[in-house]
């Protein structure tokens, strides 16, 4: 989509130019469309969005290192936390911002302004607004989980307000649970949507409205250590409403074959030899046996007969080590937008804290670990042993039940970078420790933020300063606000 949109903007200057010589009749095309349609938008944006979740560039995505899966054999910088030198704020910024949610509110806006002469017209029309807002809502909650306070109700509108004021983060939360709620309501599968536009679900409503309510789920528990009482609320209602019951329901995004529209991974993969599994997290599953092993590691790049990972943050021969599995380096593999490992695993949290979600704890933390399992092909028979194992067994395994549900949701999250590490950063656990050699501005922690955008605090210095100052200052270990301990 990025050399889409190059070839786009390099083709309208040249377009320019020529008009300037009054050669008029090159300068038009009596057969494009002159305004680009709401579905495409949308289709626009999914791919973006898919684009950040599952991307592995230093440039774009180093939550897979931050929550420690993967590490660099040679170019340490990403993974030694050197947010700045990437100017990595500005990357998800502008991906985020320009390349997700202003083709989604594009979209919204252009749908909110055609006529609908019918019942049935009416009522598609509502779907395919709640499914744009759905996704809005989406992309915001990343972008607090990433920064903190975000510009948000400026946002998008640089005409109105060209420098914007930043949101509280906490006040965006609330706003987006209630935009959400409204969104489900108006989801009626008895009628269509986008149909083949929506390359996650193919225009399906019900799943999209699973999907909602999971995200709600999601945005509930992000709310439990600060406001239990709505937190429990927003889970209860979303579980009675509906979430994803299996893995049918995962919000995927498919990858195919060809270069423009295969699974970013694969050019990191593939055609580089740098991204290495930690020996934290393969020490951690060679020590239970996992099963897991034979597809998250490359069975050929065994050591001596057995997994290896790679110290952490330091340089060192890719070759020594074992790398990662041939399934992520698919060019078909999708990508997971949320699934229902992710929804159980919060459910068994929410179930921990005394939320009525139809479950206990343990139910949920079984049903996590078998999606899981399920997921990567693992057969139900060697997921029987595993969950037999009293150090993975969730009556006898070690720790507090909250530290064993943060445990096995880490491990299944492997490929997930950025939820991987956010739910680390919410759930603390498991003990991730910094490397000696992280940049000072660490301050020996592994990061639990994003700085903003270098170009935020010089093309909107008085409204960044004061964003900076509400959080506690613009510094990769100061907490979201849901990161309560």
């Amino acid at each position: 989509m990025k050399k889409l949109k190059i070839i786009f903007f390099a083709s309208a200057f040249v377009l320019s130019v020529v008009s300037c010589d009054n050669i008029d009749s090159l300068n038009e095309n009596q057969k494009a469309y002159t305004n680009a349609l709401a579905s495409n938008l949308m289709t626009s944006s999914q791919v973006n969005y898919a684009y950040f979740l599952t991307n592995a560039s230093v440039n774009d995505n180093n939550f897979r290192g931050y929550a420690q899966y993967w590490t660099t054999s040679t170019y340490t910088d990403e993974v030694n936390y050197n947010q700045a030198k990437r100017n990595l704020g500005n990357s998800h910024t502008v991906i985020l911002y320009r390349d997700v949610l202003q083709d989604l509110i594009i979209a919204k806006n252009k749908i909110n302004e055609e006529q609908a002469l019918g019942p049935v017209e009416i009522a598609v029309k509502k779907n395919r607004l709640a499914i744009l807002e759905v996704q809005i809502v989406m992309v915001y909650q990343t972008l607090v989980d990433l920064f903190g306070n975000i510009v948000y109700s400026q946002a998008l509108d640089i005409a109105s307000f060209p420098t914007p004021k930043y949101d509280d983060a906490k006040t965006v939360y609330l706003d987006l649970a209630t935009r959400l709620d409204i969104a489900i309501v108006n989801l009626d599968s008895n009628y269509d949507s986008f149909g083949s536009a929506d390359l996650i679900f193919k225009g399906n409503v019900t799943k999209w409205k699973k999907l909602a309510n999971s995200v709600k789920v999601k945005m509930g528990m992000h709310l439990a250590d600060v406001d239990p009482a709505k937190a429990q609320s927003m889970v209860e209602t979303a579980f009675n409403s509906g979430v994803m019951s299996g893995n049918s329901d995962a919000a995927l995004f498919q990858y195919y074959k060809t270069t423009i529209d295969e699974n970013p991974l694969y050019n990191s993969l593939v055609n580089e030899s740098q991204i290495l599994p930690t020996e934290f997290f393969v020490n951690e599953l060679n020590a239970k046996s996992d099963p897991r092993r034979d597809i998250f590691f490359n069975p050929a790049s065994k050591i001596s007969g057995e997994y290896k990972g790679a110290p952490y943050a330091q340089q060192v021969s890719y070759k020594n080590f074992s790398n990662v599995g041939l399934k992520l380096r698919d060019r078909t593999n999708p990508g997971v937008i949320f699934d229902y490992t992710e929804t159980s695993f919060l459910l068994a949290d929410a179930a921990n804290r005394g939320f009525n979600v139809g479950g206990t704890a343990a139910d949920y933390y079984e049903k996590g670990i078998r999606s899981s399992m399920n997921y990567w092909g693992i057969s139900g028979i060697d997921a029987d042993t595993y969950l037999a194992r009293t150090d993975v067994a969730f009556a006898t395994a070690a720790g507090t039940d909250k530290q064993k549900i943060a445990y096995q949701l880490w491990i299944a999250y492997y490929n997930r970078g950025f939820e991987g590490w956010t739910e680390y950063r919410r759930l603390d656990f498991p003990i991730l420790v910094a490397p000696v050699t992280a940049v000072s501005e660490a301050e020996g922690k592994v990061p639990v933020r994003n700085i903003y955008s270098l170009f935020d605090s010089t093309l909107n210095k008085d409204n960044y300063n004061a964003a900076a100052s509400a959080i506690g200052g613009d510094k990769m270990t100061t907490k979201i606000f849901w990161d309560k301990f």
